[in-house]
């Protein structure tokens, strides 16, 4: 399982993104967290902004494809897109590998 964090400052840009991940089998399941603060330097000058976090649930297969995608269409200049590993349940992994078999 790999997990994919990003984070958007709109929550109907992060329902968009959610939505059409999981509509086109990228991903699983996306998690929107509740709207939280970043605090970080961009161009020199601090900020302290609030954003949305997605989490995506996907596998090795489509880890690059995710990447790409949100590359493409996240709206912000440089995105956060950060990607790890997971262990998760034989069930949920089961779950997350049926979800995403049509994908290809």
């Amino acid at each position: 399982m790999i997990i994919i964090l990003t984070s958007l400052d709109d929550k109907t840009k992060a329902e968009s993104i959610a939505q059409a991940l999981v509509e086109q089998k990228l991903a699983a399941c996306v998690q929107i967290s509740a709207q939280g603060t970043s605090v970080y330097q961009w161009q020199g000058k601090l900020y302290k902004d609030k954003e949305y976090y997605l989490s995506i649930k996907t596998d090795e297969a489509h880890q690059d494809k995710v990447i790409a995608w949100l590359e493409a269409n996240h709206p912000y200049d440089t995105p956060e897109i950060i990607s790890f590993n997971a262990k998760a349940s034989a069930e949920y992994q089961h779950w997350l590998e049926s979800s995403l078999s049509n994908a290809d």
